[in-house]
């Protein structure tokens, strides 16, 4: 990084990035701010673009890989859940293809990292929190518990009592903090229901998925999120070394997700109270956190949420390889520069290696995530399902 103060995100360069992303989910049109609550906050110090000396255009998702013990068993379950998806195989590995294939290990022993119910949450977590779709959930969760599916409740409040399906169906609106909620009093219980909102699934080998949207989403299968102890740093380093950009904060954010981030700033950021409704009885801390834009979407990053006592114990994220949830990938034209600008910086790597007909570089990144490069020509590359 250049000792050059500059945060970069507010350049007006940055912004005419996120303008012509206006409105693009991962992959293709599914807004990456999801009923979560999420927005694309938090900046970071960076170098002035002149400054850098290696550009690489910027990656596009690729896929998600998972570990299972039965890839033909996860794959029918994937159809289950999203019916347009379809089995196909993509480099030698059985894949549930579409908008953004997931591909498949098969493993002889269950994967770690899968859902804990008694927990509330993955054990042990790594920075790998879930795959998913943007959907209109309206109906959604009614409809898969019929079929059998394993849809998990969202809790409303601290007192653990009452539960939701989507965050829609909460007696609010929004995301809020204890803090909040008290404030509301007997209005907290009065809001109506509202079409949509964000709510999980337990695929198989306890796999989280998230889905997301309402009745305006456009449907794509290409939902990521991330944990990261230090999200905007996190943020910064896939800006420096895999070519991604960061949006503006949203307009009318709070100042905790609006500050001008630098370097120090956002390795001393402190975390914001959690809040509901959350998979966990003692909430969600959805700040501080950062958003990573890059060719067709973007990724939101949460803070690590085993913060201190949170959950019984101080738990550090653990690598992602070996994990239900493996890796995630990106398509890069320029697999070499990668390469050499990545080895260079001292981050791990290795490969390249042969991924079918093309090749890959996995890469270790923020808290031990795996982070494949595949070298390819577009999307229209990658094989049907069947």
């Amino acid at each position: 990084m250049s000792g050059t103060r500059t945060a970069v995100t507010r350049r007006l360069a940055r912004a005419a990035v996120w303008s012509a992303l206006a409105g693009i989910g991962c992959s293709n049109g599914a807004p990456d701010a999801s009923a979560n609550g999420d927005a694309p906050v938090g900046t970071v110090e960076a170098a002035p673009a002149g400054e850098r000396s290696w550009m690489p255009a910027a990656p596009r998702l690729h896929h998600t890989h998972l570990n299972t013990l039965d890839a033909d068993a996860a794959i029918a379950w994937y159809r289950t859940v999203w019916p347009s998806g379809g089995r196909g195989e993509l480099a030698g590995h059985p894949a549930f293809m579409t908008d953004v294939p997931v591909l498949f290990t098969e493993v002889d022993a269950p994967p770690p990292g899968g859902w804990d119910d008694r927990l509330r949450r993955a054990a042990p977590q790594s920075a790998f929190w879930h795959i998913g779709a943007f959907v209109n959930t309206t109906d959604l969760f009614e409809d898969l518990l019929s079929r059998g599916v394993d849809v998990l409740r969202l809790f409303v409040g601290p007192d653990g009592d009452a539960r939701v399906l989507r965050s829609g169906q909460t007696p609010y609106e929004g995301t809020r903090t204890a803090a909040q909620l008290d404030s509301l009093g007997a209005a907290a219980g009065v809001s109506e229901a509202r079409p949509g909102g964000f709510g999980y699934l337990v695929g198989p080998d306890g796999a989280l998925v998230e889905m997301t949207g309402g009745p305006t989403t456009t449907a794509s299968f290409s939902h990521v999120h991330l944990f990261h102890e230090q999200p905007v740093c996190a943020a910064e380093w896939y800006v420096e070394h895999l070519g991604m950009t960061l949006p503006p904060p949203r307009e009318g954010a709070p100042s905790a997700e609006a500050t001008d981030w630098t370097a120090a700033d956002c390795a001393t950021a402190d975390r914001g109270e959690p809040g509901w409704p959350s998979l966990e009885a003692v909430g969600t801390i959805r700040s501080p956190r950062a958003t990573i834009v890059f060719d067709g979407g973007s990724i939101g990053f949460y803070a690590r949420q085993c913060d201190r006592a949170r959950c019984g114990t101080d738990a550090a994220l653990v690598p992602s390889r070996g994990q239900v949830l493996d890796h995630v990938a990106f398509e890069v034209a320029d697999l070499d520069g990668f390469a050499d600008h990545l080895r260079g910086a001292g981050i791990p790597t290795e490969g390249p290696y042969a991924f079918g007909e093309t090749r890959a570089l996995m890469v270790v990144g923020p808290d031990g995530l795996s982070i494949e490069l595949v070298e390819g020509s577009g999307p229209e590359g990658r094989p049907r399902g069947r």
